[in-house]
């Protein structure tokens, strides 16, 4: 049964925070920098707009630093290994080094097992052990981490580390539960959130932080046992009404990815719109104030994305085409759809696990 509206709990006074650093992809890179990732565990191949956040965990004892990008679209937690053996991948990132931690240990019977992690774009290969990690000021023992030996070159020269899977255990490619279960026993709530802007933003693990959003948070059940995904009664886009439709919320992803046939729907609407040939769409960048609004239909409440919202900004002033914020992707289903960061930066996330729904916040503007 689905939720609905909710009055804001009250902020909780135990909370655990993580600040969120925003990065973008340098330009000169030797694969396409403004195109970049989806970390959606997934085996099908997604373009999305090298944009996205990380924040900071801690690894071992003495604990190693790491920058992660937290996750909720796959659910495995590994860092860059000092063993990788693509190193022009591996080069420019911090690198766990297992046996220097006195709390690591070796996985299964053999010592010696591994996991291939499929990503949207990007795939990496790690071996399995267990160890400490320090998350939100939280220290939870006999972690299944892994250090990753092979990388794809999509995580070349980014500037995190590693990911931390935030999905639930059914996306886990070791069968083993995520961090953040282990995490109950200490949290106030069973539940993380998520805030982020143009700049930053920050991670609320066990609580809600009613200062983040304005007005009641949106409640909407599960409809999968893996990825955070609820669904959308219709979308409205100018002329066009698509629905229903399933929607996974991935803090990985930055786009909101669409099917091939829905993204040339939406983007029929817009005069001047060019399909760039990999899914992506361009809009002319003097038009956007005169476009429509994206409606998201949710438990029956319309969520609104102004097209301010749902187009990229170029800091480019001379250029006359803006990427938007908009995709058509493969996606398993063609009426599934990705709500990545272009949605999350307007609305507050809530991720509750222990009543297995996602909750949504109209975002208040940073600095308020």
């Amino acid at each position: 049964m689905a939720i609905g509206w909710a009055r804001p709990m009250e902020t909780v006074t135990k909370q655990h925070k993580v600040a969120l650093q925003r990065f973008s992809a340098p330009h000169g890179l030797p694969f396409s920098a403004d195109k970049g990732h989806s970390f959606l565990a997934t085996k099908e191949k997604q373009v999305s707009y090298q944009h996205g956040y990380y924040g900071e965990i801690y690894i071992g004892e003495p604990p190693q630093k790491f920058n992660v990008v937290f996750d909720t679209g796959s659910a495995d937690v590994w860092v860059v290994s000092s063993n990788c053996v693509t190193v022009d991948t591996c080069k420019h990132h911090r690198q766990f080094v297992t046996n220097a931690s006195t709390s690591y240990s070796s996985y299964g019977d053999d010592g010696d097992e591994t996991i291939e992690v499929n990503y949207g774009s990007g795939q990496i290969r790690a071996h399995l052990g267990r160890d400490k990690i320090q998350v939100a000021g939280i220290t939870l023992d006999d972690q299944v981490v892994a250090d990753a030996h092979e990388l794809s070159h999509e995580f070349m020269a980014t500037p995190f580390d590693g990911i931390f899977g935030l999905a639930m255990t059914d996306l886990s490619n070791s069968l083993n539960p995520p961090p953040f279960y282990a995490m109950q026993g200490v949290l106030d709530e069973p539940l993380f959130a998520i805030y982020t802007t143009a700049t930053g933003g920050e991670i609320d693990f066990g609580a809600i932080d009613t200062t983040r959003y304005e007005g009641d948070l949106l409640y909407a059940d599960l409809i999968a046992s893996g990825y955070w995904m609820v669904r959308m009664d219709e979308v409205v886009f100018g002329g066009e009404a698509l629905g229903p439709r399933r929607a996974i919320v991935d803090s990985g992803t930055t786009l909101i990815l669409t099917s091939a046939e829905d993204a040339e729907k939406i983007h029929g609407d817009i005069p001047g719109a060019l399909s760039n040939g990999d899914g992506t769409w361009s809009v002319p960048c003097g038009d956007i104030k005169s476009l429509p609004e994206l409606t998201l239909t949710i438990n029956g409440v319309n969520l609104w994305l102004t097209p301010d919202k749902y187009i990229m900004h170029s800091d480019d002033m001379m250029r006359t085409m803006c990427l938007s914020g908009i995709a058509g992707q493969t996606i398993g289903r063609r009426d599934t759809w990705i709500l990545g960061d272009v949605f999350m930066k307007q609305y507050y996330t809530v991720f509750d696990l222990g009543n297995r729904r996602v909750g949504f916040g109209l975002s208040r503007p940073e600095g308020l």
